[in-house]
């Protein structure tokens, strides 16, 4: 089984790194680039699959791929895959294959446009870097690989150079994405200094207290960055629209999620968890990051802005999940503790699912009528029935919708939220109550924003030019979808396969498995595919039955009770107006707008009314516009810029003289404070 693993995994890499020389070797060819770049890349991510799943249901504790020393201090290329790297693997995996396959067809509009072949080179080693993230076993290259995870992110964002917002967006990413580099920096140095190694899957033991709490710090700030976590979330809004929607689709299915794997590696199985207020902070960002992620995102028209905004969420999701994990081991309830485990990576793997799938319908919709913009479209059912029942089943399963596998990971979380609260904690019990309604508040505008996204974009009539005329992507990006929108289905239905993989996570990390704790008295079992569980059970298998049932049953008295259906044909009542079209149609600002009243204080709303011809009373025209702004980037970010320009410009006279003599005094005084530094500390 060990060679088994590690030669298919190690296929897996190699046929990555295929496909990066395939591209540039082919990159005139853009048609036939197009076709190799992801066929290579599709068997690529099939024996990523099958390592990924062979090493979860292994018994072996972790599997050393390669070890290569090159010659430079600290520096070595080794690669392990324990089962937390496996279920990472897994889920890139699944989602590579089906956007891969997605983009033989969407890729094709770039063809004799741009260069295709450079594209597939980033691409390939895009993944290939995702990789070696999830798979390091030593600190050093882990930032390498996660460096070069940015860059190459970074690339790929600003593929769309000619575009002004793409260029600020993959501007605004990198300053980002290298600012939380900085801290993951300063953890890792304490990391060395204390423990003379950067072996992550060494002991922490000889690291005082302090220390660990510090390195949590620097950990947490550097990881929530990449995850796009509320207040460090600016870059995601920009830079996923900005980048090809099947890199966005890659970047928010999975790029952000390294900082959950990052999270769990450094902070749970290195330092282990020492006090609960790390649990409680992560939980209070989750919280925050939910609630107004979904807020802005039920405010957004443009859909990858939308979806942006909901990636947002999700990882706040994660983040109480994981938070009350960490409050949970904190206590030594190692119950709780596994349970919130196995509903964060249940969710992490489920978001990579739907919003994979809905960033790739997002790409659809772009393909086909040439916008991104909601208002601008309506009626796209009829043109594109497939691709409209694909995101509607990614909707439902964001919207945690039974029987899609959303409910299952919310309905998790719930579950240890609810186990978290016990008698004679009443800081840990407000909190957690909090979060409770945090996740409903965030549940009900997630439906919301879902009903405004798939209504206003497929149903009634199309609202512009860019809505008429169109048709139905290729098939190949419908075949992406499709498998996506299947695994969500499958998954909803079928929970227990899943949650078993799962639960090997958890014996790996904590030693600890969920199923042998469940006992009456929990409210959450599953016992399809065999498992037999005593206490409160849940079927999803029955509840759709139940639910196919009602909806027949219900048709079945409507007809006997209806009659015989006969049609009729009449003119209705239509207050002056000959016929009903797109002017009078719901608008997603119309839909929209309650919610923006409710939560005025959150959107800070204003209104601008410009009025066009002679009079007042008979204009040629009339545009009413209304915009929110981010509290966060105004008076957080906006400030910070501000100050830090005022800054450099007061000092750049100091530093930047012009003369090399100064240069050179810089660097002499640089290295004697270096030097006094290794000798006296």
């Amino acid at each position: 089984m060990l060679l088994s693993v590690k030669t298919i995994f190690l296929a897996a890499i190699l046929l990555y790194f295929i496909a990066a020389i395939v591209s540039l070797a082919l990159i005139r060819q853009n048609k036939l680039c197009n076709i190799i770049s992801n066929l290579i890349c599709i068997t690529a991510s099939i024996f990523g699959i099958l390592a990924s799943i062979s090493k979860l249901v292994s018994e072996t504790e972790h599997i050393e791929i390669s070890k290569f020393y090159l010659g430079i201090p600290f520096i070595s290329i080794q690669l392990k895959l324990d089962n937390l790297s496996a279920f990472f693997m897994l889920s890139l995996s699944i989602l590579v294959l089906c956007v891969s396959i997605y983009s033989i067809g969407y890729i094709s509009k770039y063809i004799g446009k741009r260069n295709v072949g450079l594209f597939y080179f980033l691409y390939s080693t895009f993944i290939l870097s995702m990789i070696f993230v999830i798979t390091a076993g030593n600190a050093v290259f882990f930032l390498i690989a996660w460096e070069a995870m940015s860059l190459l992110s970074y690339f790929l964002v600003v593929y769309e150079s000619e575009h002004e917002e793409n260029q600020k967006a993959g501007t605004l990413y990198i300053i980002m994405t290298h600012l939380g580099t900085g801290f993951l920096w300063v953890g890792f140095m304490l990391m060395y200094s204390y423990t003379k190694s950067f072996d992550m899957f060494g002991s922490s033991t000889n690291i005082p207290g302090i220390g660990k709490n510090v390195m949590f710090i620097m950990f947490l700030i550097g990881f929530a960055t990449k995850a796009g976590a509320i207040p460090l979330h600016i870059w995601l809004p920009y830079a996923h629209p900005a980048a090809p929607s099947n890199v966005s689709a890659l970047m928010s299915g999975i790029m952000i999620k390294t900082a959950i794997y990052g999270l769990i590696r450094f902070v749970l199985s290195y330092l282990g968890i020492q006090h609960t207020w790390w649990g409680v902070l992560i939980l209070c960002i989750g919280i925050i990051s939910a609630v107004l992620g979904v807020a802005y995102a039920l405010m957004e028209h443009n859909i990858k802005r939308l979806l942006a905004y909901h990636s947002v969420e999700n990882i706040g999701i994660i983040l109480i999940g994981l938070g009350v994990c960490f409050i949970a081991f904190a206590q030594n309830n190692v119950f709780i503790g596994v349970l919130a485990l196995t509903a964060s990576l249940f969710h992490t793997l489920n978001h990579t699912l739907f919003k994979g799938g809905l960033f790739l319908g997002a790409g659809s919709i772009q393909y086909a009528t040439g916008t991104k913009d909601i208002e601008k479209l309506g009626g796209l059912i009829k043109a594109m029935p497939v691709t409209a029942i694909f995101v509607l089943c990614f909707s439902l399963a964001i919207s945690a919708i039974v029987p899609f596998n959303g409910f299952i990971s919310e309905w998790l979380t719930y579950q240890s939220l609810f186990a978290t609260i016990l008698s004679g904690k009443a800081g840990i019990n407000i909190i957690s109550i909090l979060a409770v309604a945090a996740l409903g508040i965030a549940g009900a505008l997630a439906a919301a924003c879902f009903v405004k996204f798939f209504g206003i974009s497929f149903l009634g009539l199309p609202r512009s030019e860019h809505a008429k005329g169109i048709k139905e992507v290729p098939v190949v990006m419908n075949v992406g979808l499709g498998i996506l929108a299947a695994l969500c289905f499958l998954i909803g239905i079928f929970p227990l396969g899943v949650l078993k993989l799962i639960d090997k996570v958890g014996i790996d990390l904590v030693n600890s498995s969920i199923f042998e704790q469940l006992h009456g008295g929990v409210l959450i079992a599953y016992y399809s595919l065999g498992l037999d569980l005593s206490g409160n059970q849940i079927s999803p298998v029955e509840i759709l039955i139940a639910i196919i049932g009602v909806i027949l049953a219900a048709l079945l008295i409507i007809r006997i009770i209806g009659g015989k259906y006969i049609e009729r044909t009449y003119g209705t009542w239509d207050c002056g107006f000959e016929a009903i079209d797109e002017r009078m149609q719901y608008s997603a600002t119309g839909f929209s707008k309650p919610i923006k009243i409710v939560f005025k204080i959150l959107f800070r709303p204003s209104r601008k009314t410009q009025v066009t011809g002679d009079s007042l009373y008979h204009p040629e025209s009339i545009e009413y516009t209304i915009s929110s702004e981010s509290l966060i980037e105004k008076y957080f970010y906006e400030p910070v810029y501000m100050r830090i320009r005022a800054f450099s410009r007061r000092t750049k006279f100091i530093v930047q003289t012009g003369s090399i003599h100064n240069y050179l005094l810089y660097i002499f005084v640089t290295i004697l404070v270096l030097m006094a530094y290794n000798r006296f500390v």
